[in-house]
């Protein structure tokens, strides 16, 4: 091997971020102070079971095992709010414009920032997990429970950390206020603590029921392999998002995290179709279809928030080939580029659904279990609704650039809000005041109310929103196809004027 293949490291260096915030972090009383309560926590825990088995005459064959059932549920909490806590409020004091601190001064890129706030987190669990770790290995010493439950229950609850830190940093880098963000971080929390919860549950009953024996099998790897692809992919989401926010106005955001999420996209739709080859399970395929539909409505709204107008920069980098700059079309800033984007992508997806019966045919998966009236339902339940989104977000594109073009973009994206509001209160308010309000009314077919979906009484009626759905968006799309064609023949690159404009003579 040659030495010289070893100059390049010089000029490596450790993320900066990661060493600002781990010099910061462990001279921080919060952090110390809840590693040292936990230490403590864990010490008299153990302490305590001791001495209580010592003095009494129950069985000690499964006192390793008992003492773990205390020591993961406190593990998992304090790891779920407390480190990905810290993390989000360190960001988001620097993401405040008073304080002139990382955000706006330095010269490191936004994805390295988030890449270090990240890194920073798992170093923090690795500290608590390091402190917790001779407290469980010595449980395995008091018998009732073996070596390989405690390490899969620690990858568990790791990885399950990892995504609430992204999440919290994804919380921190929102361009709101402080008080939406306490907003939004009361539920999250609320949310870490349910996902907690549900945790303890599963690994209390690995504990009572052992692991060991089914590492070897398909039966463990293959879901625990399809929950890791499905949290990486989340991961990978909230940081490209989190990447786009503290960007530059004048950057690319749309590029990586549509090119993100078409990836994320196809990976999870070729996984849900094998896993219903290989088990002959509807429902990946079902969840598949619903996560995308989730994913492509808030893409839809956040596209439409985007405007027409790109800055010189963007427009430099689009491809000069015809090819590749119609491809680019779709992944570039912009509203209409957002809208065929989310349109394409959904299309596609629900084209695939309406044609699975070609997939339960050639998988052998029995539908009798279902029915298929069932699947039926649920395939124009999924339309509709994004027929409504769709037609919703281009009513609101419409009404904003021809009513209100002084306006600013994110206008239209309140109106396609608005609109669906609207729709649903007011025949409601009007039956209200009338004293015909009924549950038996709201359960009635409502026309353009995306709501009334859900509770329809009559599943027939399923058919007259797909119907009127399919109408809106296609009145709406004829109104907007002269703002799309135009926004379509000005996607082009940026060329420099040979002489620049002089300026206007003084009146």
């Amino acid at each position: 091997m040659k030495l010289s293949s070893f100059s390049n490291w010089r000029e490596w260096e450790l993320n900066p971020v990661v060493v600002k915030e781990v010099r910061q972090a462990v001279r921080s009383w919060a952090v110390t102070g809840m590693l040292l309560l936990f230490l403590a926590v864990l010490f008299f825990t153990t302490v305590g079971f001791l001495v209580g088995y010592s003095v009494t005459s129950a069985n000690r064959q499964a006192l390793g095992r008992d003492i773990l059932m205390f020591f993961i549920p406190i593990l998992t909490f304090t790891s779920l709010v407390f480190i990905p806590l810290y993390v989000a409020v360190r960001l988001a004091a620097e993401r405040q414009e008073h304080n002139v601190d990382l955000l706006y001064i330095t010269t490191l890129s936004p994805a390295r920032i988030i890449r270090g706030k990240l890194m920073c987190g798992v170093y923090l669990t690795v500290l608590f997990f390091s402190v917790c770790m001779p407290f469980l290995v010595f449980t395995n010493l008091l018998r009732g429970v073996d070596l390989p439950t405690i390490f899969v229950a620690l990858a568990v609850i790791f990885l399950a950390v990892v995504l609430a830190i992204q999440l919290a940093i994804f919380i921190a880098c929102l361009p709101a206020t402080k008080g939406f963000k306490i907003l939004i971080t009361l539920p999250a929390v609320g949310f870490a603590l349910g996902g907690g919860g549900t945790l303890t549950g599963v690994f209390i009953f690995m504990l009572q029921t052992g692991t060991g024996s089914r590492l070897g099998t398909w039966d463990f790897w293959g879901p625990a392999l399809a929950g890791i692809l499905l949290g990486g992919l989340l991961v990978g989401l909230l940081h490209v998002a989190s990447v786009a926010m503290i960007s530059p106005a004048s950057a690319n955001r749309a590029l990586p995290v549509r090119l993100y999420m078409t990836a994320a996209w196809f990976i999870g739709g070729v996984t849900a179709v094998s896993w219903t080859f290989i088990k002959g399970w509807t429902e990946p395929v079902e969840s598949w279809v619903v996560g995308t539909l989730v994913l492509m409505i808030i893409s839809l709204l956040l596209a439409v928030c985007e405007g027409d107008e790109r800055s010189v920069r963007v427009a430099r980098t689009i491809p000069q080939h015809p090819g590749r700059q119609f491809v680019a079309f779709f992944f570039y800033n912009g509203s209409a580029g957002g809208v065929a984007w989310v349109t394409a992508i959904t299309f596609v997806t629900l084209m695939l659904a309406w044609l699975s019966d070609l997939t339960w045919l050639f998988a052998g998966v029995s539908r009798g279990s279902l029915g298929t009236e069932l699947t039926d339902e649920f395939l124009a339940a999924t339309t509709t609704v994004f027929a409504y989104a769709l037609a919703y977000a281009l009513a609101g594109v419409f009404i904003h650039r021809r009513f209100l073009p002084q306006r600013a973009p994110f206008t239209a994206g309140l109106l396609a809000m608005l609109i669906p509001a609207l729709w649903a209160v007011l025949p409601n308010l009007a039956l209200f005041f009338m004293n015909k309000l009924k549950w038996e009314e709201l359960q009635e077919r409502q026309l353009g109310n995306v709501f009334n979906v859900f509770i329809l009484k009559n599943p027939a009626e399923l058919t007259d929103h797909l119907a009127f759905s399919l109408c809106f968006v296609l009145l709406m799309t004829l109104l907007n196809v002269r703002w799309f064609l135009a926004q379509l023949r000005g996607f082009k690159p940026y060329v420099r004027p040979e002489k620049p404009a002089p300026p206007p003579l003084p009146s």
